[in-house]
């Protein structure tokens, strides 16, 4: 009598890390020379375009960044330096320009651009110069917000009390007052990029969300950008002041946001 045995293969999830020529793979998969590919379907014209580090790392990069002109007007040469994927953030933060240290509340993403946004807490009050020091230092940037959709989503999702975050206080952001030569000084976000502009009014206005009459450059010496403090403006508007001060309204400057691109 023949006996049937029956072998079942159950499918088994395996997470883990592989290398080839390396025995400590720093990624998912982690290749230690040269990748072929010898067959790749065509892409769309919109298709992101992969790119990689100084370490090897591939990630994407938008077909509409590659170019100081691109669609999202991000601009690496205004910025003055190249962001770093939000993976690379140094964890813990350590020490922030000026002095104190800085805590991870917590990061979030949002699909309108696909970018990370971090919030911090900071042992100390920290200057518009710093603040924009210490984004560098983390491999991102001050968060810039040009249009209505992106202010919303930070506000909603960071700024707000119920976020987990409790960004109460004043708040720098990446838009600063710049000189070029021959003009006189201009308020500018610091990735290049130009505020959306509602072109339903007469006339037209930007999507922006400062105060009333702001900003008006309050004794020739105002340039940097916040978020007001809850307990001083509800809505969360926007407000010019000195970049050198650390306090407005009594209430510090001890909470920031910073944005990565991926």
């Amino acid at each position: 009598m023949k006996k049937a045995i029956l072998f079942m293969v159950l499918p088994v999830a395996i997470s883990a890390q592989v290398g080839i020529n390396t025995t400590s793979p720093a990624k998912t998969l982690d290749i230690n020379g040269e990748l072929r590919i010898r067959t790749l379907p065509a892409g769309a014209a919109a298709d992101d375009i992969l790119s990689t580090d100084a370490s090897g790392n591939v990630r994407k990069v938008s077909r509409s960044d590659l170019s100081s002109g691109s669609s999202s007007g991000f601009n690496n040469t205004i910025l003055g330096y190249d962001p770093k994927p939000v993976a690379t953030r140094p964890q813990p933060p350590g020490s922030v320009p000026g002095g104190g240290t800085a805590t991870e509340l917590g990061c979030k993403k949002w699909s309108g651009n696909n970018h990370t946004y971090c919030a911090y807490q900071l042992s100390q009050a920290i200057n518009w110069f710093n603040a924009f020091s210490f984004g560098k230092q983390m491999g991102g940037y001050l968060v810039t917000m040009p249009n209505d959709a992106e202010r919303t989503w930070v506000n909603t999702n960071i700024v707000a009390s119920g976020t987990g975050y409790n960004l109460a206080n004043n708040v720098w952001i990446g838009f600063n007052k710049i000189q070029r030569p021959g003009n006189p000084d201009q308020l500018q976000w610091i990735t290049g990029e130009e505020f959306r502009i509602n072109w339903s009014t007469n006339p037209a206005t930007t999507e922006n969300w400062f105060n009333p009459g702001e900003p008006n450059n309050s004794g020739g010496v105002e340039g940097a950008t916040h978020i007001f403090a809850g307990s001083v403006n509800a809505e969360r508007r926007w407000n010019d002041l000195n970049g050198t001060l650390t306090a407005n309204s009594s209430i510090s400057m001890n909470q920031l946001i910073i944005e990565f691109n991926e």
